[in-house]
């Protein structure tokens, strides 16, 4: 066990930079894709460039069932499902598109958006997608207070995309 320590110290000092940092590349779920495209959308700052990136990304990492995965070989996962397939018709893809067919049987087979975690049909709420009252306690909260809290990021987001 020491041994093997002590060559992954080794490795990554190799990989450090004389001035003390590294880089590596962060692998993140397609959620973070989505729900970025869904702030952009929501602030009103999202532009042809971003959206036509993002979505060849998400595009990219669905599964053949049409489900995407949380993390990297994983099983397809609802949630994270439901919002590529929400960001995949923000960039324009078209219901008729065999793989959204498929994402949108394979959302459906495992209970549709009423199956999915509370902050995808909060995001969902934000648009008018999905009824806030059916979305927990936790959007009645931020319906009641949200507004409040995200007009600063969303009077910024505004004031930036004018610029």
């Amino acid at each position: 066990m020491r041994e093997t320590v002590q060559r992954a110290a080794e490795h990554l000092l190799r990989l450090q930079d004389p001035r003390g940092w590294r880089k590596f590349d962060l692998e993140t779920n397609p959620t973070m894709d989505a729900e970025d495209l869904l702030l952009r959308e929501y602030l009103g700052i999202r532009t042809v460039e971003q959206t036509e990136a993002t979505a060849k990304h998400i595009r990219s990492r669905r599964l053949d069932d049409g489900s995407w995965p949380t993390y990297f070989g994983g099983p397809g996962e609802l949630s994270t499902t439901v919002e590529c397939y929400i960001a995949l018709r923000l960039a324009g893809d078209s219901l008729d598109d065999a793989p959204l067919r498929r994402s949108a049987g394979w959302i459906r087979e495992r209970g549709g958006i009423p199956a999915t975690r509370v902050f995808t049909r909060i995001w969902l709420a934000l648009f008018g997608w999905w009824r806030w009252e059916a979305s927990a306690t936790v959007a009645a909260i931020l319906n009641y207070h949200g507004y409040r809290l995200l007009w600063p990021v969303m009077a910024l987001g505004r004031y930036l995309a004018s610029r």
